[in-house]
């Protein structure tokens, strides 16, 4: 045989061998499960196999020529595209996971794997694409992690769940130097609601109980059911104890209105053991243990209360929580009084009115101190209620001591910032006034100087309606804000009342001396009167009265009276 002929026949038999190839690579590419798409180097698609269409729902015929583009879900920026191009080119690959949309507008997850093919130049000749639809089995693993890790009933983390967001949280805190508390939290009596009314009730008394407890916490905190009737929480972030007390009296009273369950109207009740991190366990499992003894003290001591799992904390708590329990019913019981300090005129000597203070005391607890309680009826939204009692009862008292001097005499009324910024103020003294029959200006509202710093066009606005009304503005204790003297020309302020810090340290202290001049010198030339509180000596008197004090308030004259004493006080010479 002829050179030629066998140079001939290999020619065929090589054809022969690449064309099986072809054809095979063909069937590979036909056959694929994944879906195959092959672009140039400009990434104009080239080829796509049929599993392309499937997945996507395009024909060969309607992408060929056009870029991926055609396949984007719209739920990846610009960034992420960025980032997968520019491993293509570093690396020559890419894999992972996105979203595309199918010709129908569906968007579905895929698993994307990228390769480039190049010539014997480096450059790009091609790039092959092969991806598969994962959102099935996305879904498949994202509703076994549900099941894992979330109650069925409430939609809430599991105990499984929870431990790992209590461990979280103890980190972060760690990390923070802050506190965390965990929270046992068990519904009282529930046995009974199944006992008597059927398991689906008490299932949806569950959810409803899972919804307002939901609701009483603070964003970031995590709440879980644990099992059966009884729920977890953890508090991150924790500064004082008293936010822990804070969220866990909202945790109680968001259960105090009847849950309304197919025509059965259901009340129920919940117990709450604390323990805190650092201090009442070093691991989570010594919390958990803590705050379920705590919780079990709660349920002995009679329910619908809580208990911290230390002693001495528990205490306290509770002695807070008694206090907030009889705060509520102070006003219908009758419990608040006033008493009465007098205001001196300097230049006279005689009063010019008196401070109102207001005081509780308890049927059961007696005496408490202001600074018990205002902070807490702040807290518990009693202030506004508090304060308009306040309000009536002052000026009611002020309109009786018309026949007690030959001159007027003011009243002078303490109110919280909160009575200012969430209440109608000026309406509450207006109807006071209304009630009482006392001219509006006899009248003097003490705001305190951080209010005033604070206070932006709104809280001034009520200032201002205040003033309209005939009232006199009074900033409280002023100096200890830190405010500039020139500010007040701003604000609708008629009187100055010197801190008794300053007062006190006026004859020995420098700065106070020249800080008190500095305030009646300024007050005076804006129109302003000053009044010197917690004068105590007859050398304090004369200082302040040196350098032009209007008023003086203080022990040097007179303690806080009771009303019919301060109205002997008047009588009996300073008149």
């Amino acid at each position: 045989m002829a050179q030629s002929d066998c140079d001939g026949l290999g020619r065929t038999a090589e054809l022969e061998r690449e064309n099986a190839e072809l054809r095979l690579f063909r069937a590979v590419f036909d056959m694929a499960a994944e879906g195959i798409m092959v672009t140039d180097a400009d990434n104009r698609i080239l080829a796509v196999n049929p599993a392309f269409t499937v997945v996507t729902g395009y024909a060969p015929s309607e992408v060929m020529g056009q870029t991926p583009r055609c396949l984007r879900s719209g739920l990846h920026d610009q960034t992420f595209f960025e980032k997968m191009w520019g491993d293509v080119s570093r690396q020559g690959r890419w894999e992972g996971e996105l979203y595309n949309r199918r010709k129908n507008g569906e968007i579905y997850r895929a698993w994307l794997s990228i390769a480039t093919e190049r010539d014997g130049h480096g450059r790009i000749r091609r790039h092959i694409g092969i991806f598969r639809d994962i959102s099935e089995a996305r879904d498949t693993a994202e509703k076994l992690w549900q099941q894992t890790n979330f109650d069925p009933l409430t939609k809430l983390p599991n105990r499984s769940l929870f431990l790992d967001r209590l461990l979280q949280g103890l980190v972060q805190a760690g990390r923070g130097n802050k506190r965390a508390a965990l929270l046992f939290l068990g519904l009282d009596g529930f046995k009974n609601i199944n006992d008597t009314l059927g398991h689906t009730i008490g299932d949806k008394v569950l959810e409803e109980a899972a919804r307002r407890f939901q609701s009483a916490l603070r964003k970031g905190d995590t709440l879980a059911r644990f099992s059966g009737d009884e729920f977890t929480a953890v508090l991150t972030a924790i500064e004082t104890v008293e936010e822990v007390e804070q969220v866990v009296r909202a945790l109680l009273e968001c259960l105090a209105e009847p849950f309304l369950v197919e025509a059965h109207q259901i009340l129920i009740s919940c117990s709450i053991g604390i323990s805190l991190w650092p201090g009442d366990g070093e691991d989570v499992e010594a919390l958990m243990r803590n705050s379920t003894s705590a919780l079990r003290k709660a349920k002995d001591a009679g329910r619908n209360t809580f208990r911290f799992f230390t002693p001495s904390m528990d205490a306290r708590a509770q002695a807070r929580s008694r206090l907030a329990s009889e705060l509520s019913d102070s006003l219908e019981h009758d419990e608040f009084t006033l008493v009465y300090q007098p205001v001196i005129d300097v230049p006279s000597g005689r009063v010019a009115g008196a401070e109102a203070l207001l005081r509780w005391h308890n049927r059961y607890l007696g005496a408490i101190s202001p600074e018990q309680f205002v902070p807490l009826a702040e807290e518990m939204g009693l202030i506004l209620p508090i304060g308009d009692w306040l309000l009536t009862a002052a000026c009611r008292e002020a309109a009786g001591w018309r026949a007690l001097a030959d001159h007027p005499l003011r009243i002078a009324i303490n109110v919280s910032p909160r009575q200012v910024q969430q209440g109608d103020i000026a309406g509450a003294l207006e109807r006071a006034l209304q009630v009482t029959g006392l001219p509006a200006g006899l009248v003097t509202v003490e705001i305190t100087e951080s209010l005033l710093l604070a206070s932006g066009e709104e809280v001034l606005g009520k200032i201002r309606r205040i003033r309209d009304l005939g009232a006199k503005i009074a900033v409280d204790d002023f100096g200890t804000g830190y405010a500039s003297l020139s500010y007040l020309k701003h604000f609708p302020v008629d009187i100055l009342k010197v801190d008794r810090s300053f007062v006190a340290g006026a004859l020995n202290d420098g700065d106070d001396a020249r800080l008190i001049e500095a305030i009646i010198a300024l007050g005076h030339s804006l129109g302003m009167q000053i009044v010197g509180e917690g004068v105590e000596t007859a050398e304090q008197m004369t200082f302040l009265a040196e350098r032009g004090c209007d008023q003086v308030q203080g022990y040097r004259f007179s303690p806080p009276l009771a009303a019919d004493r301060f109205r002997d006080f008047v009588r009996d010479g300073y008149a």
